[in-house]
């Protein structure tokens, strides 16, 4: 996937989905290739990462995790 898209960083951002154990197993085998978000209040272990939806500047939030692993 990278060498296809050419970048090193891949962010995937996952909303309007809970969390349920059948998608984070999934998540887990896309990890490595992929960096993972999920807008929830649900809390997630890393190296997922959760952002509550109703989060003051929740696209400032997002932008700053991006910026983290650029």
């Amino acid at each position: 996937m990278k060498k296809q898209l050419q970048t090193q960083n891949i962010a995937l951002i996952i909303n309007n989905c809970k969390p349920n154990q059948i998608i984070i197993t999934f998540c887990g085998k896309l990890i490595d290739v992929l960096h993972i978000a999920f807008i929830t209040d649900q809390p997630l272990d890393a190296p997922l990462r959760g952002f509550p939806p109703n989060q003051p500047n929740l696209l400032n939030a997002i932008q700053s995790w991006i910026n983290e692993i650029e």
